[in-house]
Protein backbone atom coordinates (compact mmCIF):
# COMPACT_ATOMS: atom_id res chain seq x y z
CA UNK A 1 0.00 0.00 0.00
CA UNK A 2 1.16 3.54 -0.69
CA UNK A 3 2.41 4.92 2.69
CA UNK A 4 0.77 8.67 1.48
CA UNK A 5 -2.70 7.61 0.74
CA UNK A 6 -3.03 4.92 3.92
CA UNK A 7 -2.45 5.75 7.26
CA UNK A 8 -0.64 3.89 10.58
CA UNK A 9 -2.68 0.55 9.90
CA UNK A 10 -3.85 0.75 6.78
CA UNK A 11 -6.45 3.44 7.87
CA UNK A 12 -7.48 5.74 4.65
CA UNK A 13 -8.32 8.65 6.84
CA UNK A 14 -8.19 10.15 10.90
CA UNK A 15 -9.13 7.43 12.89
CA UNK A 16 -11.39 8.90 15.78
CA UNK A 17 -11.56 7.96 18.76
CA UNK A 18 -13.91 9.16 22.16
CA UNK A 19 -11.89 9.32 25.20
CA UNK A 20 -13.94 8.96 28.66
CA UNK A 21 -12.83 10.12 32.22
CA UNK A 22 -14.06 7.13 33.74
CA UNK A 23 -15.55 3.72 32.52
CA UNK A 24 -18.43 3.65 34.92
CA UNK A 25 -21.12 6.38 35.45
CA UNK A 26 -23.83 8.06 33.16
CA UNK A 27 -21.02 9.97 30.96
CA UNK A 28 -18.49 6.78 31.48
CA UNK A 29 -17.63 4.26 28.73
CA UNK A 30 -19.69 1.62 29.82
CA UNK A 31 -22.90 3.95 28.94
CA UNK A 32 -21.44 5.09 25.66
CA UNK A 33 -20.87 1.22 24.94
CA UNK A 34 -24.53 0.56 25.61
CA UNK A 35 -25.82 2.89 23.59
CA UNK A 36 -23.31 1.78 20.49
CA UNK A 37 -24.58 -2.10 21.07
CA UNK A 38 -28.22 -0.53 21.37
CA UNK A 39 -28.10 1.41 18.10
CA UNK A 40 -26.66 -1.47 16.12
CA UNK A 41 -28.98 -3.99 17.95
CA UNK A 42 -31.98 -1.99 15.97
CA UNK A 43 -30.06 -0.84 12.83
CA UNK A 44 -29.32 2.58 13.94
CA UNK A 45 -26.68 3.86 11.14
CA UNK A 46 -25.95 7.41 10.68
CA UNK A 47 -22.97 8.31 8.61
CA UNK A 48 -21.01 11.49 11.23
CA UNK A 49 -20.38 13.48 7.54
CA UNK A 50 -23.68 13.84 6.89
CA UNK A 51 -24.84 15.36 10.36
CA UNK A 52 -21.66 17.74 9.84
CA UNK A 53 -24.38 20.28 7.74
CA UNK A 54 -24.64 23.77 9.60
CA UNK A 55 -28.28 24.61 11.08
CA UNK A 56 -28.83 27.35 8.81
CA UNK A 57 -28.46 25.22 5.71
CA UNK A 58 -30.68 22.22 6.74
CA UNK A 59 -33.44 24.66 7.97
CA UNK A 60 -33.31 26.12 4.29
CA UNK A 61 -33.69 22.84 2.76
CA UNK A 62 -36.64 21.80 5.02
CA UNK A 63 -38.43 24.69 4.86
CA UNK A 64 -37.74 24.61 0.53
CA UNK A 65 -39.64 20.81 0.67
CA UNK A 66 -42.54 22.08 2.86
CA UNK A 67 -45.90 22.43 1.16
CA UNK A 68 -47.19 25.31 3.22
CA UNK A 69 -49.12 28.16 2.75
CA UNK A 70 -47.44 31.41 1.26
CA UNK A 71 -47.96 33.52 4.55
CA UNK A 72 -46.74 30.57 6.96
CA UNK A 73 -43.51 29.88 4.48
CA UNK A 74 -43.04 34.06 5.35
CA UNK A 75 -43.79 33.33 8.63
CA UNK A 76 -41.05 30.78 9.30
CA UNK A 77 -38.18 32.25 7.24
CA UNK A 78 -38.48 35.44 9.04
CA UNK A 79 -38.17 33.50 12.54
CA UNK A 80 -35.39 31.10 11.00
CA UNK A 81 -33.44 34.04 9.35
CA UNK A 82 -33.98 36.90 12.40
CA UNK A 83 -33.74 34.05 15.43
CA UNK A 84 -32.46 30.75 14.06
CA UNK A 85 -29.74 31.40 12.13
CA UNK A 86 -28.38 34.14 14.41
CA UNK A 87 -28.03 31.89 17.32
CA UNK A 88 -27.52 28.53 16.12
CA UNK A 89 -27.46 28.31 12.96
CA UNK A 90 -23.49 28.13 12.16
CA UNK A 91 -23.02 25.28 14.68
CA UNK A 92 -23.57 21.76 12.56
CA UNK A 93 -26.77 18.93 13.34
CA UNK A 94 -24.51 16.28 14.84
CA UNK A 95 -23.31 19.45 17.34
CA UNK A 96 -26.31 20.63 18.71
CA UNK A 97 -27.71 19.76 22.33
CA UNK A 98 -30.44 19.95 24.25
CA UNK A 99 -28.89 23.12 26.42
CA UNK A 100 -28.47 24.88 23.33
CA UNK A 101 -32.09 25.17 22.81
CA UNK A 102 -33.48 25.55 25.85
CA UNK A 103 -30.92 28.55 25.61
CA UNK A 104 -32.48 29.57 22.53
CA UNK A 105 -35.91 29.14 23.73
CA UNK A 106 -34.89 31.55 27.52
CA UNK A 107 -33.31 34.19 24.98
CA UNK A 108 -35.92 34.63 22.81
CA UNK A 109 -38.37 34.70 25.26
CA UNK A 110 -36.46 37.02 27.35
CA UNK A 111 -34.11 38.22 25.53
CA UNK A 112 -36.65 41.22 24.31
CA UNK A 113 -37.39 39.43 20.90
CA UNK A 114 -41.07 40.55 22.54
CA UNK A 115 -42.57 37.15 21.54
CA UNK A 116 -45.16 35.95 23.31
CA UNK A 117 -44.82 32.21 25.14
CA UNK A 118 -47.46 31.31 22.42
CA UNK A 119 -45.63 32.37 19.80
CA UNK A 120 -42.26 31.05 21.31
CA UNK A 121 -43.75 27.39 21.45
CA UNK A 122 -45.25 27.65 18.13
CA UNK A 123 -42.10 28.37 16.49
CA UNK A 124 -40.01 25.60 18.61
CA UNK A 125 -42.74 23.11 17.34
CA UNK A 126 -41.28 24.00 13.71
CA UNK A 127 -37.35 23.59 14.85
CA UNK A 128 -38.67 20.69 16.44
CA UNK A 129 -40.28 19.61 13.31
CA UNK A 130 -36.99 20.80 11.51
CA UNK A 131 -34.79 18.65 13.90
CA UNK A 132 -37.01 15.97 13.61
CA UNK A 133 -36.47 15.59 9.83
CA UNK A 134 -33.16 15.54 10.43
CA UNK A 135 -32.98 12.32 12.36
CA UNK A 136 -35.50 10.82 9.82
CA UNK A 137 -33.12 11.19 6.97
CA UNK A 138 -30.43 9.95 9.25
CA UNK A 139 -28.07 12.71 9.68
CA UNK A 140 -28.57 12.82 13.38
CA UNK A 141 -29.95 9.73 16.07
CA UNK A 142 -32.23 11.96 18.41
CA UNK A 143 -33.73 15.35 18.55
CA UNK A 144 -32.57 17.35 20.79
CA UNK A 145 -35.21 20.13 20.16
CA UNK A 146 -37.69 17.38 21.25
CA UNK A 147 -40.84 18.56 23.99
CA UNK A 148 -38.75 22.28 24.84
CA UNK A 149 -41.79 24.69 26.04
CA UNK A 150 -42.38 27.73 27.75
CA UNK A 151 -44.81 27.90 30.32
CA UNK A 152 -47.23 30.75 29.75
CA UNK A 153 -47.01 33.13 32.48
CA UNK A 154 -49.59 35.01 34.05
CA UNK A 155 -51.80 37.97 32.17
CA UNK A 156 -50.50 41.12 32.16
CA UNK A 157 -53.15 43.87 32.29
CA UNK A 158 -53.75 46.15 29.25
CA UNK A 159 -51.62 49.68 29.89
CA UNK A 160 -54.15 51.62 28.90
CA UNK A 161 -51.66 54.60 27.83
CA UNK A 162 -49.81 51.89 25.10
CA UNK A 163 -53.53 51.37 23.46
CA UNK A 164 -53.19 53.39 19.79
CA UNK A 165 -55.95 56.52 19.30
CA UNK A 166 -58.45 55.48 16.41
CA UNK A 167 -56.15 57.82 14.08
CA UNK A 168 -53.19 55.81 14.98
CA UNK A 169 -54.80 52.49 14.12
CA UNK A 170 -55.71 53.78 10.50
CA UNK A 171 -52.06 55.07 9.88
CA UNK A 172 -50.77 51.82 10.97
CA UNK A 173 -53.34 50.25 8.70
CA UNK A 174 -52.37 52.31 5.77
CA UNK A 175 -48.67 51.82 6.15
CA UNK A 176 -49.63 47.92 6.48
CA UNK A 177 -49.65 45.19 3.54
CA UNK A 178 -53.38 44.81 2.50
CA UNK A 179 -53.50 41.35 3.37
CA UNK A 180 -52.94 42.37 6.68
CA UNK A 181 -54.78 45.57 6.99
CA UNK A 182 -58.05 43.82 8.30
CA UNK A 183 -56.53 42.27 11.56
CA UNK A 184 -54.89 45.86 12.49
CA UNK A 185 -58.79 46.52 12.78
CA UNK A 186 -59.87 43.58 14.26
Amino acid sequence: MDSAVSGAGGRRRRQREKSFARRIGLDGADVFAAGVEKDKEIRVCVDPARGAISLSVWAAEWLERRVIGELTRCNYEGFIRNHLVPSLGRKPLAGLARRDFERFVKGIYRGGAGLAASTVNDRIVMVAAIMEAAVVDKRITESPARVIRVSRGDAVAVDEDAVPTPAEVDLIAAHIAPRFRLTVYL
